[in-house]
């Protein structure tokens, strides 16, 4: 082999190491960057869902009594900032009532009822108690001049209240409706169990509409009763504890949901 021969063959051989070379770097580069982008789109579910998965992880780390007594824990937490302000309602729904909205046992109305019924005989009788003793005529013109009054703080965080209680009731009972339509397609399919993944699959999205479209709304609540007490140099603080309350007891419940199975 001549000279020139043993050239053109080095060369060669040196052209497609040189590519093999170029060619892998190029797939490193691909792998690195799908790599990047598997960690950021982990990352970002992580984030999004992580309320999820701490629900699916308590679920397993405490019994459904545990849970509820978290439940019940958390809203005595915030009630105890709520009993602060003069208002109507002296409690939240107990876990027990708010079972029986889901299982359709017991509708928000009636649920609305009892509270507000309890919650007004026990402000009268307190009332009562410490007025026994007052003038009549003094009471009834201080009762015809705050009804005239200016929204009050007490009048502000009754009103948002009321309405945070009977929303979350309200969405309690629809979700317990689905899952009521849920056991009705598994009942229908003859009990399949292999059909389970499927079915709860195919209710999951009209789940998670209903739970943005609470979240939104409870939002704009808190955001409303944040600026009517902000207008009248009232301590806004209440707000932050209703919201982060309602979080908090969201991702309890789907945990003493999941605890059931």
């Amino acid at each position: 082999m001549s000279n020139v021969q043993i050239s053109l063959t080095k060369g060669a051989i040196f052209i497609s190491a040189k590519r093999k070379k170029s060619k892998l770097k190029t797939v490193l580069k691909i792998f690195l960057v799908l790599l990047v982008l598997i960690i950021v789109i982990a990352l970002i579910l992580a984030y999004t869902q992580r309320e999820n998965i701490k629900a699916a992880i308590d679920s397993q780390k405490y019994s459904t009594e545990e849970i509820a007594d978290r439940i019940t824990q958390s809203k005595q937490q915030v009630q105890q900032s709520i009993e602060q302000y003069n208002i109507p309602i002296t409690r939240d729904f107990t876990v027990e009532e708010e079972e029986m909205i889901r299982k359709g046992e017991l509708t928000v109305e009636e649920a609305m009822q009892n509270i507000m019924s309890e919650s007004t005989d026990n402000t009268q009788n307190a009332a009562a108690e410490r007025s026994g003793s007052g003038n009549n005529n003094e009471r009834a013109v201080s009762g015809a001049e705050s009804s005239s009054a200016a929204p009050t703080a007490d009048s502000i965080v009754a009103n948002y209240v009321t309405q945070v209680y009977s929303l979350k009731a309200y969405y309690i009972g629809q979700l317990g409706a689905l899952e009521s339509e849920m056991r009705s397609v598994y009942v229908n399919s003859g009990r399949d169990k292999s059909m389970i993944p499927s079915i709860v699959s195919g209710y999951l999205p009209q789940v998670a509409s209903l739970e943005d479209e609470c979240d939104s709304k409870i939002a704009s609540l808190v955001g409303n009763l944040r600026s009517e007490l902000s207008a009248i140099n009232a301590d806004t603080s209440i707000a932050d504890k209703i919201y982060d309350a309602y979080i908090n007891e969201k991702a309890l419940r789907k945990s003493y949901y999941l605890s059931q199975f």
